[in-house]
């Protein structure tokens, strides 16, 4: 695909409440594009003008040239159908990782994920070169830094509520969290650059460290005494079976506890190459 000759100025952000969005909406201002805002509700998000996902604002004043989609991937039909009608043609997405880590999963469910994941990331790339947009694909790790993920804040919910994190006996897997600033800044980066234009990269956190090693640094930085509790896995794995029946804890299942003893991490080579990727540590928010 031959990439379009002019420079974006007017951003169109799809999913504009998803916890990457503050960060993403600060940098593309920081930057001077003119931003518009979707999402499934039309929900106002601060000054910036929100319209409701299925329809094109008829009063829109001037072209969209990019699109951020940051609803789920197999939404991407919608959000193609949309770049087409605003006229972008480029488009950045967000997939993830879990195509690798939950491709041999004993849940189902997890399966299912993996196989509609790479459904649409097929999906993305077949419709986007049909409409002549080009697209890019953001995979990343254990995503943390708004508040509202289910890895890293429901750890740091356990300790606050309790004090300690129980951790199953050889459970200490390497993590590489990947902050939401990080993800905000990678799309600013890629938006223009053509050597991102039809391609797709895994991005990760800045520093490997061991799931024992995360948690430790959440009590840390909550000036908290570390105390883990070990347990036998089978004991956690029921501990998360009954969790999940907590409000706002359904997202909890035992296979987790599988993958606290497996390497979630990514190689941020290409990023860095073709794009001047480069990520924080793990740095947990205090609260």
């Amino acid at each position: 695909m031959t990439p379009g000759s002019s420079l974006s100025t007017t951003v169109a952000v799809v999913g504009i409440t998803s916890q990457v969005a503050p960060a993403l909406v600060n940098h593309l201002r920081h930057a001077g594009y003119r931003i518009i805002g979707f999402s499934r509700s039309g929900q106002a998000f601060g000054d910036i003008a929100v319209h409701r996902f299925d329809c094109t604002p008829s009063h829109l004043e001037g072209r969209v040239e990019t699109l951020v989609n940051l609803t789920p991937l197999p939404l991407i039909d919608e959000v193609l159908q949309l770049a087409q009608r605003l006229g972008a043609t480029r488009l950045i997405a967000f997939g993830s990782t879990g195509i690798f880590s939950k491709a041999a999963s004993s849940s189902a469910l997890e399966r299912e994920f993996v196989a509609s994941q790479l459904d649409a990331e097929a999906r993305l790339q077949c419709g986007a070169e049909e409409r002549g947009i080009n697209w890019t694909l953001f995979r990343p790790t254990m995503i943390y830094g708004a508040g509202t993920d289910q890895n890293v804040t429901f750890i740091q919910n356990t300790v606050r509520r309790f004090g300690f994190f129980p951790l199953p006996f050889g459970r200490s897997g390497l993590r590489q969290p990947v902050h939401v600033d990080d993800l905000a800044r990678a799309c600013v980066q890629a938006i223009d650059n053509l050597s991102t234009y039809d391609r797709a990269y895994n991005l990760a956190g800045g520093e490997v460290l061991t799931y024992r090693e995360m948690v430790s640094r959440i009590f840390r930085s909550r000036r908290m005494r570390t105390l883990l509790l070990p347990i036998p896995a089978p004991l956690f794995r029921l501990l998360v079976k009954l969790a999940s029946r907590l409000p706002g804890l359904a997202y909890l299942r035992p296979e987790m506890v599988d993958r606290m003893r497996d390497d979630l991490v990514a190689d941020n080579t290409d990023a860095a190459r073709d794009f001047g990727y480069s990520p924080r540590g793990f740095e947990p928010p205090p609260a």
